[in-house]
């Protein structure tokens, strides 16, 4: 553009601003030349007070919090072309209109499912090398077990099984590729079999994931139809010595199920995410010997660099080059809202 675009970035706290705003993205913002408005008042605007807001803006940048961009909020702007979320999922804030409009939606959602993955293989070499049995972490854990432990495994022994293929799953089988699992199977409701098979998986029905898998990875979207899925029917057919990683959605899982299951000793479980957040003291999980628990930050390490990417992709779009991190409409409603 000719003139410095107007972009809004519609946050509804202080915390958004410092959160990601800062080193990479507002340096990015700096090269760029561009002002970008904020909601400095550290409290929630109303969708009214945001149409006016974006009425005359060229981008907008969404993000944790936002509202959803609608037909109202856009009423009043004719000239909006891209929307950037910096974040995950665009489900709870692009509404079918703005792709009706014509206008392009991008994320970040590729940087913070890297991020995610990343913390699958240290929670997949925790549970395999049996950290939580023998690894000592400073002063939040017991002392080092020692001895030989004969249930410690490679991943190449492994069958290792997912459920859900969207970008974190896809990260999670790049990863994986060089520790040579035995098998990796797959459940999605929108990969081909012949796809599977082209990056080296094998499409499986849902039920058939859990006995066949010797660790299963649940990182399907959050939907009516996937919540509760895991139940004790799938759980009981896990394998003895087998682990459930779920760093997805914790309503995926049925909660009294999964502490029945693990209670038996059979199987280990490893989470990032639950019910009620922070988990509260006298959930069961925490008095368990076989879980790995994680404070739901598998997404965190890029954050600082979600805005600067969306930046760029902002650049891209008035400099009428092609998008790098575009989401359709199709796409988007696979994403979990």
């Amino acid at each position: 553009m000719a003139t410095s675009p107007k972009v809004v970035f519609m946050n509804q706290n202080q915390s958004s601003i410092d959160w990601f705003y800062r080193g990479p993205s507002m340096a990015r913002a700096e090269e760029l030349g561009w002002d970008i408005w904020m909601n400095e008042r550290d409290e929630k605007m109303e969708p009214e007070e945001w149409a006016d807001i974006v009425a005359d803006a060229d981008a907008i940048l969404t993000t944790w919090g936002s509202p959803k961009v609608d037909e109202m909020i856009l009423s009043r702007n004719e000239k909006l072309g891209i929307i950037g979320h910096v974040g995950g999922s665009v489900a709870p804030y692009i509404s079918s209109h703005v792709f009706e409009r014509g206008i392009r939606v991008s994320t970040a959602n590729d940087l913070m499912a890297r991020s995610v993955a990343e913390s699958c293989m240290m929670l997949l070499l925790m549970g395999l090398r049996r950290a939580h049995a023998h690894v000592k972490l400073g002063t939040r854990s017991e002392n080092m077990s020692w001895g030989k432990d004969a249930d410690i495994r490679p991943i190449e022994d492994c069958v290792i099984g997912i459920w859900g293929f969207g970008d974190i799953a896809s990260w999670v089988v790049r990863l994986l590729q060089p520790f040579e699992p035995r098998e990796i199977v797959v459940v999605s409701g929108h990969l081909s079999e012949a796809d599977a098979a082209a990056g080296g998986m094998r499409k499986v029905e849902f039920d058939e994931l859990f006995p066949q898998s010797d660790v299963v990875f649940t990182l399907a979207g959050m939907t009516v139809a996937n919540t509760g899925r895991v139940g004790a029917e799938q759980l009981a057919a896990m394998p003895d010595g087998s682990m459930i990683i779920n760093v997805g959605r914790a309503p995926l899982i049925q909660p009294d199920a999964v502490v029945a299951e693990l209670q038996r000793g059979r199987i280990t479980g490893i989470f990032d995410v639950f019910e009620k957040e922070p988990l509260p003291e006298d959930n069961p999980l925490n008095d368990l010997p076989n879980v790995i628990l994680q404070p739901h930050n598998a997404g965190s390490a890029r954050d600082a660099k979600y805005m600067a990417v969306m930046l760029d992709e902002l650049d891209r779009y008035f400099s009428g080059e092609d998008l790098v991190y575009e989401v359709s409409l199709e796409r988007g409603l696979q994403m979990t809202e």
